[in-house]
């Protein structure tokens, strides 16, 4: 073994025991892998409602169940995702808005997830049922809208701000 090939392997373990994310070294990982810190934060991030990882990651599972992907779903033909970003953006203007988990559901389930076939439910509403229910889904529709804040409040809270500074 040459002098020049030692150094490439000595050069290869210390890019392989760095962290992609912050530069920290990782114990026992290959090359690409993250440290403790940064599996934590990403793993808290995909649990986070309106979070870009969590929006990404339903996203991608429902790209999956469309292709025939768990093993139980007819692979659908028509009325495909058109992307995932798409899927994704649309799944986490949901979850900002509400502030809690959902996950898409098809209005129609002979089609696939695309946007127009697809809306943002709980999950408590979409799981353990071939449809959700429509009188639970107005429910909470109805429960949403009660909770938001109307324009003649708004403009309360903002007057009461300005004279609390002053």
């Amino acid at each position: 073994m040459s002098l020049v090939d030692k150094i490439w392997d000595f050069v290869e373990d210390l890019i392989k025991s760095k962290c992609v994310r912050c530069g920290n070294s990782v114990s026992g990982g290959s090359k690409g892998s993250r440290c403790s810190e940064c599996r934590k934060k990403l793993n808290a991030a995909r649990q986070t409602p309106g979070h870009t990882e969590r929006s990404q990651n339903k996203a991608q599972q429902a790209i999956r169940r469309e292709k025939h992907g768990n093993g139980t779903a007819t692979p659908k033909s028509k009325g495909k995702a058109e992307s995932n970003a798409k899927l994704a953006a649309k799944m986490q203007r949901a979850e900002k808005k509400t502030g809690e988990k959902l996950s898409p559901d098809r209005k129609d389930n002979g089609s696939g997830y695309h946007s127009t076939n697809t809306r943002a439910v709980p999950e408590k509403l979409n799981r353990g049922r071939h449809k959700v229910d429509g009188k639970k889904l107005s429910d909470w529709n109805k429960k949403l809208k009660k909770s938001e804040l109307t324009d003649d409040e708004i403009a309360t809270l903002v007057a009461l701000k300005a004279m609390s500074d002053e």
